[in-house]
């Protein structure tokens, strides 16, 4: 009896072993899946979509008050980053009257025919630089509009085709005038959802990045290629490129590069305002550089199906 005791003993006891670890298998992941959910929420909250929440499960245990303390933590970043975003907003807004009226007068104080020669050229200076600053201001005022809310523009079916074109017809000008090739293929008809002005600001932010940073005799080619769900629009350039450690923050808002990309006027953020609109139209914009040899960036929208 002893032995086949033992002998019983024995051949069950990796039965129970295998029983126990699955036993033990389901008790832990059913315990952790709270913190799993947790997990999987907390990576998926951004800037874009702070007002999100961690789920929280009503059990009165320490992963409770954690997913409510991380909550509150959210509510008060969310509230902080839209007082940032609307003071932009403002800022952007009321500084436009000021600087649009010390630009008129600068202006009108050129047409005055007895103005010294010192004073024409501090005028012009000034009528310069109060441009310049519009920009800044008009771009820093579209992307506080990004942060703040979903774009309101009317999205339908444009041919890329088209958007391509006119950009390209914006720029070929340019690049003749500082003695650079500049060439574009456009296959087929491209039908994407979006909004075409805001895709031709895409293209021509792109346009005139390649424009600033290639220098003669250099070549910029556009070239757009459609498949069967998606498009592809290349724009790349012969230029200085862009250095392996910036190419991970082109996109940042006022990022600019190594001091030779900071030679040419910029404020930073025309390739910020690409990815948001790119993002808009559920496209993906990348990049691919390497120094003295160019830049490639690329765009692949979503085709528009009937």
């Amino acid at each position: 009896m002893l032995d086949s005791f033992r002998q019983g003993l024995l051949a069950s006891a990796p039965i129970l072993l295998l029983i126990s670890m699955a036993g033990g298998y389901w008790m832990s992941r059913r315990a952790l899946r709270p913190v799993d959910r947790i997990t999987a929420t907390a990576r998926s909250i951004s800037i874009r979509n702070l007002s999100e929440r961690l789920p929280v499960a009503n059990t009165g245990d320490e992963l409770q008050r954690l997913a409510e303390t991380c909550n509150a933590m959210l509510a008060r970043l969310e509230s902080a980053v839209n007082q940032i975003k609307q003071f932009t907003a403002d800022a952007s807004h009321e500084l436009r009257g000021p600087l649009s009226f010390t630009r008129t007068v600068a202006e009108v104080a050129l047409r005055n025919p007895n103005a010294d020669p010192e004073s024409r050229q501090a005028f012009e200076d000034i009528v310069d630089e109060a441009a310049k600053a519009a920009i800044l201001l008009e771009e820093m005022l579209t992307l506080a509009r990004a942060d703040a809310e979903a774009s309101a523009a009317v999205r339908e079916p444009v041919d890329l085709s088209a958007v391509v074109a006119e950009a390209c017809s914006l720029a070929r000008p340019l690049a003749e005038q500082r003695n650079l090739a500049f060439s574009v293929s456009c296959g087929a008809e491209s039908l994407v959802l979006g909004d075409f002005p805001s895709l031709r600001r895409l293209v021509w932010i792109l346009l005139d990045n390649a424009l600033k940073y290639t220098e003669a005799p250099g070549l910029i080619e556009v070239a757009l290629s459609a498949g069967v769900s998606e498009a592809k629009l290349l724009v790349r350039d012969s230029g200085i490129g862009i250095a392996a450690n910036d190419l991970p923050r082109i996109f940042d808002r006022f990022y600019r590069a190594d001091p030779s990309r900071s030679q040419v006027e910029g404020n930073g953020l025309g390739l910020a305002i690409a990815k948001w609109i790119a993002e808009m139209h559920q496209a993906q914009l990348s990049v691919a550089s390497e120094e003295d040899k160019g830049t490639t960036f690329q765009i692949v929208f979503p085709l528009c199906r009937a």
